[in-house]
């Protein structure tokens, strides 16, 4: 429905802000899930994925320190943008947060420039391929990726994620369906981009 992409699919106008407000809502729970288990240092580069109305952003935000921690956010709609923007203005965190029109597979970051890239509610709008394959890129060696997913939106298996990010060169790959009281489960992905040194020949385990 027109109506529903507007406000969830592909957020704009007064829809998308009406959206927003639901997403914020609904997906903050994943986002402090997402923050935490990312574990950031006070130096920490962050890339934030699809970041919506930027309940993640604002979050990491406050975990890293300027000038050596950054956080940088990316979203195709100038909506989600625009409040994302505005939660961190209100929060006193815009010093270090920039905000870019793009998506997984495009986010337009150096190569290897980030410590931990940050998905919650997005990957399901992914080329998976190209998506993991950008993040990849993206990160340092050692860098970690954060993925969740209400269970009920993902149009795959679960373990498809494992396989597509295994495929990208991820290593130490672990996916988890997570039980929530008050929503459906969530499926979590956890993985990171190979240190130098490691060995690559099973990439999915340690």
């Amino acid at each position: 429905m027109k109506v529903l992409d507007a406000a969830f699919g592909h957020p704009r106008g007064l829809s998308g802000r009406v959206g927003g407000i639901i997403m914020a809502r609904g997906n903050a729970e994943q986002e402090r899930w997402a923050v935490r288990q990312a574990g950031l240092r006070p130096d920490a580069r962050v890339l934030v994925v699809g970041h919506g109305p930027g309940i993640g952003v604002a979050m990491a935000a406050a975990a890293v320190r300027p000038p050596s921690g950054h956080v940088v956010g990316v979203d195709p709609s100038s909506t989600m943008r625009a409040m994302a923007a505005e939660r961190c203005s209100s929060r006193g965190v815009t010093g270090h947060v920039e905000l870019r029109e793009g998506r997984a597979e495009r986010t337009h970051c150096c190569d290897t420039s980030m410590d931990v890239a940050i998905s919650v509610n997005n990957i399901m709008l992914w080329d998976r391929a190209a998506g993991f394959a950008e993040l990849h890129r993206v990160l340092k060696p050692g860098g970690r990726l954060v993925v969740t997913v209400h269970r009920h939106v993902l149009d795959t298996r679960p373990e498809q994620l494992r396989t597509d990010a295994v495929a990208a060169g991820f290593v130490n790959v672990e996916v988890a369906l997570r039980q929530r009281r008050l929503n459906s489960p969530a499926v979590d992905l956890r993985a990171q981009r190979a240190q130098v040194h490691d060995r690559v020949a099973d990439p999915g385990r340690e």
